[in-house]
């Protein structure tokens, strides 16, 4: 029940309210698109739900879109949670990955580098400190 809890499983939901459609579409053109769109959707879920969960402003307006269709809310459930397995695994190895190229990075002589300015560094704070204190104002 990992999507029921999301937002995004709340928003399908919702979608649910309305399954002819979003209703009152202001304009022919709005309700050309919005019907190119459900058939999208109804073609292509599992696209659907991998996509419109990582494009800027479609999270919401996609979920509802979604709901309105006929995907049945336990394949929705599975897609959702395949989803954040995927995204989850991404951005654990993008950290990972990261975080090994800044070892690598410190690891040779940028390290007596990056040690000495950070002696500099600690330096310059006990000195402003020694003036603080010197000044009165500590």
């Amino acid at each position: 029940m990992i999507a029921l809890a999301s937002q995004y499983g709340l928003l399908i939901l919702i979608g649910r309210r309305f399954p002819g459609g979003i209703p009152r579409v202001a304009s022919k053109r709005l309700a050309e698109t919005v019907a190119r769109m459900k058939r999208v959707l109804e073609v292509h879920p599992r696209t659907a739900i991998f996509i419109l969960q990582y494009l800027y402003g479609m999270r919401m307006m996609g979920a509802v879109a979604l709901g309105s269709t006929t995907l049945p809310f336990g394949r929705f459930a599975l897609y959702e949670a395949v989803n954040c397995l995927v995204w989850a695994g991404l951005v654990t190895s993008a950290g990972y990955f990261a975080g090994e190229a800044v070892t690598a990075l410190f690891h040779g002589w940028l390290k007596w580098v990056w040690m000495g300015l950070s002696l500099l560094f600690i330096a310059l704070i006990f000195r402003f400190l020694d003036r603080w204190i010197a000044d009165g104002r500590a």
